[in-house]
């Protein structure tokens, strides 16, 4: 099978992450970008993060989008199905903030966000993420430069921002739509 461009670098990304490590991913939507992390990273954990929530609201998203409004339920109990006998990966069902109060600080290697790229989504995801993974981690995501109706390029802006707070502290490298923040706190 063909692999397309996002595919492509997306595995570049992946070849970049730390094997072995406490990961998670939010926004999981049916799982398969979840496959490839566990078989390109062999992680000790992956922490999948996923409402499946229809929120049409956000009709700029595939879960906004009123053809996948009864599609929710069943794309949750496919991902618990398809990784129902791996024990190292945990299963969230709930928002990305809730979610991540869960996990302890400073103990996730590397994150990778791919949920609601709408403000203040986005930043609080950030935000968020730079408690959970530690120090000298990773945080990397899915649509850089993603467009919204009248609204410029949220990704984007909310990871420069994060990058500039940070400063010397942070590193960005940007691979056609996928970013990755690795982190020099330590």
């Amino acid at each position: 099978m063909e692999s397309s461009k996002r595919d492509r670098v997306r595995g570049r990304l992946l070849a970049l992450m730390p094997k072995g490590g406490v990961c998670a991913e939010i926004g999981v939507w049916e799982g398969n970008f979840s496959e490839r992390i566990l078989a390109e990273t062999e992680p000790a954990e992956l922490h999948l993060i996923d409402p499946w929530l229809y929120q049409p609201e956000f009709g700029n998203t595939g879960f906004g989008r009123k053809k996948n409004e009864h599609l929710m339920e069943e794309k949750y109990l496919s991902v618990v199905e398809k990784f129902r006998s791996d024990a190292r990966v945990k299963i969230h069902r709930a928002m990305s903030e809730a979610a991540l109060e869960t996990l302890p600080d400073g103990t996730l290697d590397w994150v990778y966000i791919d949920g609601n790229h709408n403000e203040p989504f986005i930043n609080q995801d950030l935000e968020i993420c730079l408690r959970k993974v530690k120090p000298d981690g990773i945080i990397a995501g899915d649509d850089f430069n993603w467009q919204s109706d009248n609204l410029g390029a949220p990704v984007k802006r909310a990871v420069e921002a994060v990058v500039t707070l940070l400063g010397p502290r942070a590193e960005l490298q940007v691979m056609a739509n996928q970013y990755i923040i690795r982190l020099k706190r330590g």
